[in-house]
């Protein structure tokens, strides 16, 4: 199994992940609403990535992770794999997704 390297370590100085659509409402410094001795004294140590960087790291990583519908799991029986997919998929039948289970029956 092949090393993951931290997102860190995959990060060059100058990448960001620069989004943000302009704002449309008035804004306030940050000095205006958080005390002074709570701020930070330099910005805080996060990876320069790209955004795709980050995308594919996270990816990568969640595919790592066991999951009953990407690949074979021979423990267990076959109710315990799939119960919790089959109980999603009940929960949000129409008439069932907005009830209570102490809901009144004459309410439902």
């Amino acid at each position: 199994m092949s090393i993951e390297k931290l997102i860190f370590e995959k990060g060059a100085p100058g990448r960001r992940v620069d989004t943000m659509s302009a704002m449309d409402v008035p804004t306030e410094s940050l000095d205006s609403m958080v005390p002074a001795h709570m701020l930070r004294k330099e910005p805080a140590p996060l990876p320069e990535v790209s955004e795709i960087e980050v995308v594919r790291h996270y990816t990568h990583l969640s595919q790592r992770n066991f999951g009953v519908d990407t690949g074979f799991y021979p423990l267990g029986s076959c109710t315990m794999k799939y119960n919790p997919k089959l109980n999603e998929d009940m929960a949000v039948l129409p008439g069932f997704a907005h009830i209570h289970p102490l809901q009144p029956e004459a309410t439902v």
